[in-house]
């Protein structure tokens, strides 16, 4: 079978009519080739190739501000309707394979020292997924670490009241029985075998209702089906009141010549204005032919609603023969692990740590231990994780983990401090722990973002710095403030700045 015939199968099983068939088949095998050629672009038919590439240059081609852009508005989008199916076909049929608008990439790892906007990032990640952004755009915006507003609250609060995201903490004590399943106690003193949170998260993806979506097709296309079946002798006689027939003698772009069986002439009804009358019939504004009266029309028009009314009844008809066009729509489901590091991955995933790589999603089961169950974790779950790159136990995290994770680091971002005293003491303190202590132990923007005045400088500084300063240099004999001190000292050192505003800084923060 080749692919058209393939094609109009596939429109056949998703309720199409012929008309639609019909339609997008001269469309793609002629129609466009022609128009192609006429404006020197490559031409093909397109029933002849699989390749989705030259699909959608085809599409972006119509799309664009040019001459082939305006032939796909006189033909009321067609064009493009007629490629995007035929894309969805190649796609849907497996004749190609299809890359989704979901990352390929399930599981990420998100890490960085304190205050560099984990938390943040993680809802902005989860978000872009949702919202079907390629992986380069995502990962690039996360990289960057630029945005800060919260423009992404509603939809992962949408997520989040869907039950599609879960929230779990790693510990030292966390277990496969507290993520997968184990036998726990309950009220009544028994034994009993429960799901853990990460079970709980797979089945319900793995269970979910897919969406449906109804799609009616607009009057533009309907009008286009309409004069495709003229052009190819199918249209059936139209019938007006008490049986008077009405001839279609010629359909074009904007008009359509027709005749009633008891006139002697032709006469012409108006793209234009039969849309208004189709609308009409669909708003339940008009009954009858003399309703017309009281829509916004020419007064021609009026006088010969009984040609405009029994077309418009043809239209109506094509829009509602293909409503039951549908297209199911699988959701995402989130499991966000928070300190992912502090957990023993091996006790907590257990079997199934080979399971979450990307390429075993949907394909490889295993037995679990305890309830026997054939168990796989499906391929639209996303499992993100947060890492603290200071924490001592990053030492420790298993290797299967680094290997079966994408990890994004989110670096401190001085543009967002907006007092320029507490980007000054940013700046200066993280140039000095990276030389002294590494650049993993660099502190985040967050602690310095909502710094208005010096009260909010010596506060964020007495009760955040200094005491994480001591952890950091833990066993120094230097003091916080000493810390502080010798910062400024190779700041000026290493840049060379002796001046009195440099002074005036130090002084505020010191």
């Amino acid at each position: 079978m080749n692919n058209e015939d393939a094609f109009k199968k596939w429109l056949n099983k998703n309720n199409y009519n012929a008309s639609t068939k019909s339609n997008y088949s001269i469309y793609l095998r002629k129609h466009i080739p022609d128009i192609l050629k006429t404006n020197g672009e490559s031409n093909q038919n397109f029933f002849k190739t699989n390749d989705i590439k030259v699909i959608k240059n085809t599409i972006y081609l119509f799309e664009e501000n040019t001459n082939l852009s305006k032939y796909n508005i006189d033909k009321s989008r067609f064009p493009v309707s007629a490629l995007k199916k035929y894309e969805e076909f190649l796609i849907n049929t497996n004749i190609v394979k299809k890359k989704e608008n979901n990352m390929i990439i399930k599981n990420i790892m998100l890490y960085g020292a304190p205050g560099v906007g984990k938390t943040h990032n993680y809802k902005k990640l989860i978000s872009m997924i949702e919202e079907g952004k390629t992986e380069q755009d995502i990962f690039k915006s996360i990289s960057d670490n630029k945005n800060v507003s919260n423009e992404y609250d509603e939809i992962f609060q949408n997520i989040k009241d869907d039950k599609r995201i879960e929230l779990v903490t790693f510990h030292q004590s966390y277990s496969y029985e507290d993520f997968i399943e184990g036998f726990r106690p309950t009220e009544n003193g028994n034994i009993e075998l429960e799901d853990g949170i990460f079970k709980l998260i797979c089945n319900r993806a793995k269970n979910q209702i897919k969406e449906t979506s109804f799609h009616h097709i607009s009057f533009d296309e309907a009008f286009d089906i309409f004069r495709t079946e003229y052009i190819e002798n199918e249209l059936e006689k139209i019938y007006s009141v008490s049986n008077i027939e009405i001839l279609i003698h010629e359909v074009k772009e904007k008009t359509i010549k027709v005749q009633s069986s008891n006139a002697k002439d032709h006469q012409y009804v108006k793209k234009s204005d039969l849309e208004t009358v189709v609308q009409g019939l669909l708003d339940n504004k008009v009954e009858k032919p003399r309703d017309i009266k009281n829509l916004d029309v020419k007064k021609d028009t009026i006088s010969l609603s009984g040609l405009y009314y029994p077309i418009a009844k043809k239209i109506i008809k094509i829009i509602q023969e293909t409503k039951n066009i549908v297209e199911d729509t699988e959701k995402n489901f989130y499991i966000l692990i928070d300190e992912i590091n502090r957990g023993n991955i091996s006790k907590i995933f257990g079997e199934l740590i080979t399971l979450i790589e990307e390429d075993k999603r949907d394909t490889y089961e295993v037995t679990l231990p305890y309830s026997k169950e054939k168990f796989k974790i499906p391929s639209n779950l996303y499992i993100i994780a947060t890492m603290n790159s200071t924490d001592k136990s990053i030492a420790t995290i298993d290797i299967a983990l680094r290997r079966r994770f994408t990890f994004l680091k989110m670096e401190p971002n001085l543009d967002l401090v907006e007092n320029s005293d507490a980007n000054k003491l940013m700046s200066v303190l993280n140039k000095y722990i990276e030389k002294t202590i590494g650049e993993d132990y660099k502190l985040g923007h967050s602690y310095f973002m909502k710094v208005q005045d010096n009260d909010d400088l010596e506060f964020v500084k007495e009760y955040k710095i200094k005491p994480l300063l001591e952890e950091y240099f833990y066993g120094d004999e230097k003091t916080p403030e000493t810390i502080i001190e010798n910062a400024f000292k190779e700041y000026k050192k290493q840049e060379k700045i002796i001046d009195s505003s440099t002074v005036t800084v130090e002084d505020n923060i010191s």
